[in-house]
């Protein structure tokens, strides 16, 4: 055979190679990414998406959808984690794994958001006055996101949060919050926790008349997104949080 013959049929072969590889990760995220979606039907589900993006990342540590992905489950679990030392650790792999993602893409929206969530919920569960420089690079990150998506409805709720979360010394503000969930609203009437943290808002100010229309705005949304989400914490913390206000 040819030598330029057999160079062609070797070319041919590390390019076929390639991208069987590159099919077969991309197979193995859109796979995780479903597991985690539906996480709402398996309580499995979300830790084999995190073992499945972890697998990935062995073969493709410069993956970037993988990295930031694995911040936002890492998030989620720490979210249900029964200890404050359980839930920082997850937090903590949530940061590492944006901030390496963020590394790779620095205009990555999600890479971004997700290390904000990640920090902003350890901050918050340390201490905000004992995490002031973090409640700062927070919200340079909010503010980031939206200047690189400024329609981007979980930054802007993330920004109605900060708002509604510091106390006025540091630049909490009630009404500046609600402005900013309903600007949201308007752009993404889906988004469930939007009405979920309006509703926060409202009862903080003792306004129980308002936070009832909004919790019940939850329960009767016909396409709530995501649907995961919706059915394991709004709706049932909708539904809470009306009891608890109920003849207020």
């Amino acid at each position: 055979m040819p030598m330029k013959k057999r160079l062609f049929i070797i070319l041919g072969m590390l390019l076929l190679c390639i991208s069987l590889n590159a099919q077969t990760g991309d197979t193995l995220i859109n796979q995780a990414l479903q597991l985690f979606e539906t996480r709402h039907l398996n309580e499995d589900n979300t830790d084999e998406s995190a073992r499945i993006l972890e697998k990935t990342l062995q073969t493709e540590p410069d993956n970037l959808t993988a990295l930031y992905k694995l911040s936002q489950i890492y998030y989620t679990i720490a979210d249900h984690a029964p200890t404050k030392q359980e839930k920082l650790h997850c937090f903590n792999k949530g940061i590492d794994y944006a901030q390496k993602a963020i590394r790779i893409d620095s205009g990555s929206v999600w890479a971004h958001f997700w290390y904000m969530a990640n920090l902003g919920a350890a901050t918050q569960l340390k201490g905000i006055f004992s995490s002031l420089a973090s409640v700062s690079e927070v919200k340079r990150e909010i503010n980031l996101v939206l200047k690189l998506d400024p329609v981007n409805v979980w930054a802007l709720n993330a920004q109605a949060n900060v708002y509604y979360e510091l106390p006025g010394i540091l630049g909490g503000d009630l009404d500046k919050s609600i402005e900013i969930l309903q600007r949201a609203i308007a752009i993404d009437p889906n988004y469930s926790i939007l009405y979920i943290s309006l509703a926060n808002v409202y009862i903080k100010k003792k306004d129980y008349r308002n936070a009832r229309f909004y919790l019940n705005q939850v329960l009767t949304l016909e396409n709530p997104h995501p649907l995961a989400d919706y059915v394991i914490d709004d709706k049932p913390n909708a539904l809470k949080l009306l009891r608890q206000i109920q003849g207020k």
